[in-house]
């Protein structure tokens, strides 16, 4: 068997997203200092590294999430936050402050109506799965770039399919509110002027709050679904027995 090199180990973590911050090695039992995708320092020797590339800290990390469905209970108030757009629609799911799933759905019929239904079929079995208590669908608005409207088709695109996600809801008795981009990126304090500055803003709010690194999709989703869980709270009924 060749002698393993550090190059060999440096090569290898690269091709796991990882980077290896050690310059010396010996043997398989040498400790190494490493850093995985999200950030995090590992210190172990390779022959508990090799062939996995799993970090201890991430594996720890609550928002690795499952594709298990989490039974809701009565006590706590469930939103849903969608970033709606014309084929990937990111979605986050927070019970009581705490997020408990995110994802994206792909819509993959190239046909606009197809598209959105199949958008719709998909809505429905999210509610239905996890029973939300009040769903965020981001709002749309025009694009300006240097002071002319951009973008028009685009958002006659977006509002046909609001209008079905809205609809959508109602069909399935739940509620939702319509959540201004301005609006929710206000209330996680996100940064940038520019559309791919604040999409990275939001990217590394998510970072800092989770400790997990997700896509502009999900990010947004996940803040719209944390303005909907701090804005709007259940109502719940006091009885004053006396």
């Amino acid at each position: 068997m060749a002698k393993i090199k550090i190059e060999d180990i440096r090569k290898a973590a690269i091709e796991h997203n990882w980077t290896l911050l050690s310059d010396e090695y010996k043997n398989l039992d040498t400790e190494l200092t490493f850093e995985c995708n999200e950030g995090h320092k590992i210190y172990l020797p390779y022959k508990k590294v090799r062939d996995k590339f799993i970090c201890p800290i991430c594996q720890q990390n609550q928002y690795n999430f499952t594709k298990e469905i989490i039974p809701k209970s009565k006590k706590v108030q469930r939103s849903i936050g969608l970033d709606q757009a014309t084929h990937i629609t990111g979605y986050s799911i927070f019970d009581d402050g705490k997020l408990i799933y995110a994802d994206v759905f792909s819509a993959g019929a190239d046909d606009e109506i197809e598209r959105d239904i199949e958008i719709k079929n998909w809505l429905i079995q999210l509610i239905q799965n996890w029973n939300p208590d009040i769903i965020g669908i981001e709002g749309i608005q025009l694009q300006q770039l240097n002071n002319k409207t951009v973008g028009v088709t685009t958002y006659q695109t977006l509002a046909r399919l609001q209008g079905i996600l809205m609809a959508t809801c109602v069909e399935q008795n739940t509620e939702y509110v319509i959540v201004p981009p301005a609006t929710w990126r206000s209330h996680c304090e996100v940064k940038g002027r520019s559309r791919v500055d604040r999409k990275r803003s939001m990217q590394m709010k998510v970072k800092e709050w989770f400790d997990i690194t997700v896509s502009d999709d999900i990010a947004d989703a996940i803040g719209i679904g944390k303005y909907i869980n701090d804005k709007h709270k259940k109502k719940v009924e006091i009885f004053n027995w006396e």
